[in-house]
């Protein structure tokens, strides 16, 4: 984990940096350099969570309780046991079975603020977002992936009106957020028998929350959105499974909060354009990866009735969304 903590460090220094007004121009450059420092590590085992320690059996008794009406709290220890499993990639047991589950004991209310606080301070820990974040491919995406999708969940029944979900836990998940964002290359949407990693779909709903949360000052959102564009631009596998149309609403929803954002925004597309020249240079598979991932989120920029006009003028003038 000690490139994860430089990368999370080096982001920490741009935060302040920003925050003091010290930096702005050059804001996306040095997210860039963060991001090209950072190397594949080798692949290493994933350590799955064991989906025979009586996970099925605490799914359905917390089902059929649901369902007849009868399930008045959960322990603690089986909120935990469930989200043990939310790595598992057994799409049975950590879509299908944890996350409808929580989702429907969200719903009724059976959650105290404190295990809800106690769950949000799980997923935003380096053990939840990090695991094997490095490396090539693999099941690790699931339990990243995941934590994300709950905690965009949790995100939103503290804005709703719960607010259990200090300055300090929301702070950490600022800096937390934009490390895994700027280390995240796992692009999979659905990964056929496992279902769904969709881990930028993921990360569009933590950051579209995150964007209309009145207690986060304009330069952390700032920061999340710059750490994001730079590195979406560098994926070099595909995003085919809406996450471009996810993370398109999450800008128009944060652009139209001020304009500071949809300034940032331009001057980053305008950017983006102009790079456009190196990375033709050389015409392989990545490169029009690389094409084709910008294109389909430029598109979902310019057809989304939500964006900016100053947005959707430049791009149609230009044909930004074309190549």
């Amino acid at each position: 984990m000690k490139e994860v903590e430089e990368v999370r460090s080096r982001l920490q220094n741009l935060r302040i940096k920003l925050q003091g007004g010290q930096i702005y121009q050059s804001l996306l450059p040095e997210i860039d350099k963060i991001i090209m420092s950072t190397d594949v590590s080798a692949p290493t085992e994933v350590h799955l969570p064991d989906d025979d320690d009586g996970i099925r059996d605490l799914i359905q008794s917390l089902r059929d309780q649901l369902n007849e009406h009868e399930l008045e709290e959960v322990s603690d220890k089986d909120l935990m046991q469930l989200f043990q499993h939310i790595g598992s990639p057994d799409l049975m047991i950590r879509d299908k079975g944890v996350y409808f589950l929580f989702s429907d004991i969200l719903q009724q209310q059976i959650t105290s603020k404190k295990q809800l606080k106690m769950i949000f301070d799980h997923l935003i820990q380096d053990e939840s977002l990090f695991d094997h974040i490095l490396e090539p491919q693999n099941d690790g995406v699931f339990k990243k992936s995941f934590s994300l999708m709950f905690l965009s969940t949790l995100l939103y029944i503290d804005r709703a009106g719960s607010h259990f979900i200090d300055d300090e836990s929301k702070n950490t998940l600022v800096d937390q957020l934009v490390t895994y964002i700027a280390l995240e290359t796992d692009t999979r949407g659905y990964a056929g028998k496992k279902g769904w990693a969709h881990a930028y779909t993921h990360i569009g709903n933590v950051l579209d929350e995150l964007a209309v949360d009145n207690s986060l000052v304009r330069a952390d959102k700032l920061l999340m959105l710059a750490v994001l564009l730079a590195r979406y631009k560098r994926l070099s596998t595909p995003l085919i499974f809406g996450e471009p149309e996810r993370i398109g609403g999450y800008i128009a929803d944060l652009t139209n909060q001020n304009k500071l954002y949809t300034d940032f925004l331009l001057l980053a597309l305008k950017n983006w354009r102009h790079e456009l020249v190196s990375i033709q240079t050389t015409e392989d598979e990545q490169m029009w990866t690389r094409l084709y991932n910008r294109q389909r989120l430029l598109q979902a920029l310019v057809l989304n009735p939500e964006m900016p006009k100053e947005v959707s003028s430049y791009l149609n003038e230009e044909n930004d969304f074309r190549f």
